[in-house]
């Protein structure tokens, strides 16, 4: 494998243990994007529904594993950053030439292990959460300059201009500088991120509703709620503290939307039948949980064999999930 030219892999990571879910009723998940070039490694990590743990009892490590001369190598990685919602992106730096300071490259390992290690225990096993595996090409020393330079598997040569060399370098440099690479023609360290921002927006927001909750008219819009929320039917200032162009149109056509507030989450609703050109952005801006309005149940709008004019005459609300503490728009 040459480390000196740009390549990009892209490993999934499946779930091992369900004792480290954060839902019980779903796998822990991620997956690892990985870049060298110019003999410079970065890769990222993101992990979902991994358990948070919320008084340090494990930390989560992420950790290669393969073979040589029969022995088994491994690279500690880092550690694996996980929120309270259960996921988490984590960025590491690394030498893909020699990643266990041993002398072993990246293509010397097989498989990648995101591990639960005790923080308290230090002779506990390590418990293996999600593990993906790797497949790349073995690192050639003696590789050919031609090669290096991009011959194709059959030996033909890329015909490629100057200027085409010049946008490809020059995405590769863009690639690698937002993964936080050092490259040759300088360090470059990931920007910083203002989305906390606009999520205690967004709480702000919330928690002022809710103190003027009272102004509006309590409501039961239905017969079986999975949120468990007290909801309140807004009908003025319908301005909604999120950034979802189709739920504020949703609202303004009906006139109002639902506010409601559990123990952990804010919840939003906003009008709409179960179908696919009422769903606010098809469900990419988190409206993804859809209940019918009292009375609305018997037509079973949400069934595949249900059909299209059925569902048009089945009303209810499109909701989201608003995590009380810091704003993270989630699942509802």
């Amino acid at each position: 494998m040459d480390y000196e030219r740009y390549d990009r892999f892209f490993l999934i990571l499946e779930g091992q243990n369900e004792e480290f879910a954060m839902r019980s009723n779903a796998a822990a998940k991620g997956h690892i994007k990985i870049e060298t070039g110019n003999r410079k490694g970065a890769m990222r990590i993101g992990v979902q529904n991994l358990k948070y743990q919320d008084k340090g009892d494990y930390t989560y490590k992420l950790i290669f594993f393969g073979t040589a001369r029969e022995r088994t190598i491994y690279a500690v990685i880092g550690t694996v950053n996980v929120n309270k919602m259960g996921s988490g992106e984590t960025y590491f730096r690394f030498d893909p030439a020699d990643m266990d300071q041993n002398g072993h490259g990246l293509s010397d390992f097989s498989y990648a292990i995101v591990a639960a290690a005790s923080s308290k225990d230090e002779k506990e096993s390590l418990h293996p959460v999600l593990k993906g595996v790797l497949e790349l090409p073995r690192y050639d020393r003696k590789q050919t300059a031609a090669h290096a330079a991009g011959l194709s598997q059959q030996g033909k040569k890329e015909n490629k201009t100057e200027k085409e060399t010049q946008q490809e370098n020059a995405a590769q440099s863009s690639d690698l500088h937002r993964a936080g690479v050092e490259t040759d023609t300088g360090v470059y360290d990931l920007p910083i991120c203002y989305n906390s921002y606009y999520n205690r927006y967004v709480a702000a927001q919330c928690r002022r509703m809710d103190e003027e909750k009272n102004v509006y008219d309590r409501v039961v819009p239905f017969q079986e709620d999975l949120t468990g929320a007290e909801w309140t039917k807004v009908t003025s200032g319908l301005e909604l503290p999120i950034v979802s162009p189709g739920a504020q149109r949703m609202a303004e056509k009906y006139k109002h939307y639902i506010f409601g507030k559990t123990d952990r989450y804010y919840y939003l609703g906003v009008p709409g039948r179960f179908l696919r050109e009422e769903q606010p952005e098809n469900g990419e801006s988190g409206f993804t949980l859809w209940q019918p309005i009292l009375g609305a149940e018997e037509y079973n709008a949400t069934a595949e064999t249900t059909p299209l004019e059925v569902r048009q005459m089945a009303y209810g609300y499109w909701i989201i999930a608003i995590d009380r503490k810091n704003g993270d728009i989630v699942e509802a």
